[in-house]
C-alpha cells in the first residue's frame, strides 16, 4: 500500500521557505507554487525547470490559482492582498486589497469568471478576474481556512471551511450561507467539490475526511485513516481520486466511489499544506512546510524525480 521512492532530487526545487500553495494549469503545462519566501514560482510541469519567479508580496504567499485559459495566475498573501499576474510577460497586472487580515485560501472558477478568497477576517470574498469585488459574506465568526467552488453548470456556489469546525455553502450573490455542514471536531483545513456538484468533501484537525450531499447537507461518508491533522485536500478533474495531506507529511490517495484507501505517499518531512492534480489525474503535486515541492505518479505512488 505504501509507495517508497529512492532518495533522488525532486522534480521541482527552489523555495527557501515553506510552500503553502500549489496549482496545476488546465493545459497541464505549468505548476504554480506559493511560499513563505514571499514569492510565486512557475514551473514547467514536465521538465521541472523554473520558468518564473514572481516577487512583490510583502509577506508569505498562502495560495496560488491559474485562470482556465492559462493566461493569468492569482496569488494570495498574509500581506492581506491578492495579486494578479500576466503569465506570458511574467508581470504584475494589479494588486487587490482583498481582506482586512491574512488571505489564507484562494480558488478560480472553471469558467474563469470568478475568483474566491477566504481570510482571517472571517469572510469569503468573490472577485471578478480583474480584481473587482462582487460578493462578500461573513461566516462562522472565525477564519476561513479553505475555499472551493462548484462548476458553473452545477450552480457555481462556494464552500468555505472555517476554523470553527463548520463548512458553509454559499450561493452566488447570497449574503448568508445556504447550508451549514456541521460534524467535524476541529478546524476545517481542506475543501473540495466533485465536478458534478453533487458531493462536497471537507477535512481537518479531527483527522477525518467527510463527504456531504451538497443539496441536503447530510453526511454521505466519514473517512478515517490519518493519524494527524488533515491539512489539505484535492479532487481530480475526473472525480475519481481524492488526495489528502497531513501534519505528518504523509499523503493519502482515496477512491471517491468507495472511500477506499488506494495508497500512501511518503516523502515529506513536515506538514503538507497544499495539493493539486494534473488535469489528466496521472500526477499530483504537493507543497509542504519542509520547503519542498514533490510530484507523484498517482497510479504507483512513486515520486517523480529530476532527470540527470
Amino acid at each position: 500500500m505504501q509507495a517508497k521512492t529512492p532518495n533522488t532530487a525532486d522534480l521541482l526545487s527552489g523555495h527557501p521557505n515553506a510552500v503553502y500553495g500549489v496549482a496545476w494549469s488546465q493545459n497541464g503545462r505549468l505548476i504554480g507554487s506559493a511560499s513563505l519566501d514571499n514569492t510565486v514560482k512557475l514551473w514547467d510541469a514536465t521538465s521541472g525547470k523554473q520558468l518564473a519567479r514572481l516577487p512583490g508580496h510583502g509577506d508569505g504567499v498562502s495560495a496560488v490559482a491559474f485562470s482556465p485559459d492559462g493566461k493569468t495566475v492569482f496569488s494570495s498573501s498574509l500581506d492581506r492582498s491578492i495579486k494578479i499576474w500576466n503569465i506570458a510577460s511574467r508581470s504584475l497586472v494589479t494588486t487587490v486589497a482583498a481582506h482586512s487580515n491574512f488571505v489564507w485560501s484562494l480558488a478560480c472558477s472553471s469558467d474563469g469568471k470568478s475568483v474566491v478568497s477566504g481570510g482571517y477576517d472571517n469572510t469569503l470574498n468573490v472577485w471578478t478576474p480583474d480584481g473587482s469585488r462582487k460578493q462578500s459574506v461573513g461566516v462562522g465568526g472565525q477564519p476561513i481556512l479553505a475555499v472551493a467552488m462548484a462548476h458553473p453548470r452545477a450552480g457555481g456556489w462556494f464552500v468555505a471551511g472555517s476554523k470553527n469546525s463548520n463548512a458553509y455553502v454559499i450561493d452566488p450573490d447570497a449574503t448568508k450561507p445556504r447550508l451549514t455542514l456541521a460534524g467535524h471536531n476541529g478546524a476545517i483545513e481542506g475543501t473540495a467539490v466533485s465536478g458534478d456538484g453533487k458531493t462536497i468533501y471537507t477535512a481537518g484537525q479531527d483527522k477525518t475526511i467527510r463527504s456531504w450531499d451538497s443539496r441536503t447537507g447530510k453526511v454521505n461518508r466519514v473517512i478515517d485513516g490519518h493519524a494527524s491533522y488533515v491539512q489539505s485536500l484535492a479532487i481530480s478533474d475526473n472525480g475519481r481520486l481524492l488526495a489528502s495531506g497531513a501534519l505528518s507529511g504523509r499523503i493519502r490517495l482515496w477512491d471517491t466511489a468507495t472511500g477506499r484507501l488506494l495508497r500512501v505517499l511518503s516523502g515529506h518531512t513536515n506538514t503538507v499544506y497544499s495539493l493539486a492534480f494534473s488535469p489528466d489525474a496521472q500526477r499530483l503535486v504537493s507543497g509542504s512546510f519542509d520547503r519542498t515541492l514533490k510530484v507523484w505518479q498517482t497510479s504507483t505512488g512513486q515520486r517523480v524525480t529530476r532527470k540527470s
